[in-house]
């Protein structure tokens, strides 16, 4: 079954190396049939804060979605500032719903990011997945042209379609508890 499922990429700084892991996971989401949309807080970010400049469209856009995948970069320890402002500026529109958070970073791959961000998701009453993707020393795994290795490609594989069979579990199950059992 198609789901729903945009990917909100958690960063706005400047040369910044973990947009091919967000491409790859948007990419992998399409190639399984899902609807998604790439969202940066650039997109939504005209000017001031997120929560005044343009909530409603990230509003629609998760009204609409059955689950969300969160792509970030993890900076002293911790994820983006955007990041957290767009999580921030709406609330009702995540409610039961599967988050999958992927991490692109140094050696860890975002390890500290994922934890933080579980704790938030908890918090917005979505439902973190257990599995994560670390993409660790992510500005070596990446070409210039966004492109992973073959032997990266091999070893990633088996990785990403645990993360997506978790994830359409999550948000099969979750989409039918929303739709018919009243909370």
């Amino acid at each position: 079954m198609p789901f729903n499922i945009p990917v909100l990429y958690g960063t706005m700084r400047e040369g910044r190396k973990s947009e091919p892991a967000a491409h790859l996971v948007h990419a992998e989401l399409l190639k399984r049939g899902h609807t998604s949309m790439y969202v940066a807080p650039a997109d939504l970010h005209r000017s001031g804060s997120i929560e005044r400049s343009n909530p409603e469209m990230w509003s629609t856009i998760m009204s609409e979605a059955d689950a969300l995948v969160v792509v970030s970069p993890e900076y002293n320890h911790g994820y983006p500032g955007a990041l957290k402002e767009m999580l921030d500026s709406i609330y009702k529109e995540y409610f039961r719903k599967p988050i999958g958070i992927c991490g692109a970073a140094g050696p860890m791959g975002g390890g500290r990011m994922i934890e933080q961000l579980r704790q938030v998701a908890i918090e917005l009453h979505m439902v973190p997945l257990r599995e994560a993707l670390y993409f660790p020393n992510v500005q070596t795994m990446f070409d210039e042209k966004g492109q992973m290795s073959e032997e990266n490609n091999k070893a990633y594989a088996p990785r990403i379609e645990a993360f997506m069979k978790e994830l359409e579990w999550w948000t099969a199950v979750c989409k039918d508890g929303r739709a018919n059992h009243a909370f």
